[in-house]
């Protein structure tokens, strides 16, 4: 498995990538990644220094990260021959386009920075051996007797730090909206580097695309699917932000009523009105994929044109919305068909070719670092053997009373808790307590009392912000989706039943 530790390069440090990659992805390397790999191993043959290779960041890798005892240096290193900027944070490298190194390489530091448990200074430079047509405000070298002197400068260190510490992107996407609420009249994907929202480099090269068909007046279409991690969200409003900061008429469309006030209240109002459900099924109220839109819109805005629609959550879509839907210029959708709630949810790949002209397609990939004893940890499940996962919890409580009292302490060290619940016993007010709508008696001595969050406007976004305790109202499963904790509660009720038709015994 990646990444790779490397005491000393020598030829055999090739061949180990390339299995540790198939180990890792399940698949060969491409061809322009093993040549990358053959070039860079010759080019640092001989030098002994501790280091990791191929260290999983988002969805890259940094290249090699040189492990001092205090410090530790992330190269980035390109053999492109020629580059040129194209825009914002975009290269043209050999023909084709690329994340600007610089910012790739500051992305991969400040989020090690920030989020890896090692407590190691991380810096970076970039080692361009192929050109010298290259500039940024980034540190550069282009000959290996440069790399050599940096390292002298550093006393080796334990390269297990880095592989065996934990890199944990704990922002939530809540916290990312807080955040480029303050930055949206700015180059936003420049702008957010140092808070540990870098964009990856296919997002980077969505964010162009869109932005490009704005600026040469195209009508296009953008579907893009993603799964859970991809990215989706934090992308879907970096554009619109993008959008708006540039003059161009935009919306952002949400179906989940709890996840679009979170965003409304987090941008603030003076972007809210922009802000808006793609169907509600209110009459009055339409959605931009309803019937009626149209009207409201003119009663709104007069005969202004749209230029921007972005669409999170676009799965959720009915097919007489999809069909509606493209009332923009540009309009890009988002979706994960893993994630289809409803029965007449439709918002698939073939009902969005089916109904969108002109299309252009891309795929958002997950790719989470998972640490070794973590893949041992799921093997052992496949292959029946007994197994145990560290830093991991997962627990069942007969009490509720001692599972609130877990969670309060897991609060009080700082950790992010949430209760999530199911309607059984109650579909509002009071959820766990006595007496509860559904006559189950279970909590009635019970010194205890949560209530649901009840107003997606005020009590769900004060809660998913941490302004509500956490412990005294609970959210439903749908009200949960989209949103991010460290440490769920989740309860039940007589509807739960095991394979095979077994119930749970009150």
């Amino acid at each position: 498995m990646l990444p790779l530790v490397v005491r000393k390069v020598d030829d055999t440090v090739y061949s180990e990538l390339v299995e540790e990659y198939i180990d890792t992805y399940g698949e060969e390397p491409s061809v322009e990644q093993k040549n990358a790999w053959k070039k860079l191993v010759s080019l640092l043959d001989g030098i002994e220094f501790p280091s990791v290779w191929e260290y999983p960041i988002s969805d890259g890798r940094a290249d090699i990260i040189f492990t001092g005892k205090d410090r530790a240096l992330v190269v980035e290193a390109k053999g492109w021959r020629r580059v040129k900027k194209v825009d914002m944070d975009i290269v043209e490298a050999d023909g084709q386009l690329h994340l600007d190194p610089c910012y790739q390489l500051t992305d991969y530091v400040t989020k090690l920075n920030f989020f890896h448990s090692s407590g190691v200074k991380f810096y970076g430079l970039l080692f361009l051996y192929n050109t010298s047509d290259y500039s940024s405000e980034c540190k550069t070298i282009r000959e290996i007797d440069e790399l050599k002197d940096e390292l002298k400068s550093m006393a080796p260190g334990d390269p297990d730090t880095i592989v065996k510490g934990k890199l944990r992107l704990n922002k939530t996407f809540v916290d990312f909206v807080e955040t480029i609420k303050e930055r949206k009249q700015e180059d936003l994907a420049k702008a957010l580097l140092p808070y540990g929202y870098g964009l990856s480099e296919k997002q980077a090269i969505i964010l162009k695309r869109v932005m490009d068909a704005l600026e040469r007046g195209e009508r296009k279409n953008f579907l893009i699917r993603g799964n859970s991690g991809s990215g989706k969200s934090l992308l879907a409003v970096t554009i619109f932000l993008e959008g708006l900061s540039r003059g161009y008429f935009s919306f952002l469309s949400y179906v989940n009523n709890r996840l679009l006030n979170v965003v409304r209240q987090a941008l603030g109002h003076e972007v809210s009105t922009f802000i808006r459900f793609y169907s509600t099924g209110i009459k009055g109220y339409p959605g931009i994929g309803e019937e009626g839109f149209e009207d409201w819109f003119r009663g709104q805005f007069g005969e202004r044109q749209i230029d921007l629609i972005v669409f999170d959550e676009a799965q959720r879509m009915r097919e007489d919305v999809i069909r509606r839907s493209p009332k923009g210029r540009v309009n890009v959708y988002f979706y994960d068909d893993q994630q289809v709630l409803l029965d007449n949810e439709a918002g698939t790949r073939e009902n969005f070719l089916k109904h969108l002209k002109d299309v252009e397609e891309y795929d958002l990939y997950t790719v989470l670092r998972a640490p070794k004893d973590y893949v041992e940890f799921v093997r052992s499940i496949l292959e029946g053997r007994p197994s145990h996962l560290p830093d991991f919890e997962f627990r069942v409580f007969s009490d509720i009373e001692d599972m609130l009292r877990e969670l309060g302490k897991k609060k009080e060290e700082g950790r992010r808790v949430a209760l999530v619940c199911a309607f059984t016993e109650s579909d509002r007010g009071l959820r766990i307590g006595y007496p509860l709508p559904s006559g189950l008696d279970l909590y009635k001595s019970k010194d205890v009392r949560v209530t649901w969050l009840m107003d997606p406007k005020t009590e769900y976004p004060r809660y998913w912000t941490g302004k509500l305790d956490p412990l005294k109202y609970c959210s439903s499963v749908y009200g949960a989706q989209g949103f991010d904790a460290e440490y769920v509660g989740v309860v039940w009720g007589r509807d739960f039943v095991w394979r095979d038709g077994g119930g749970v015994d009150f």
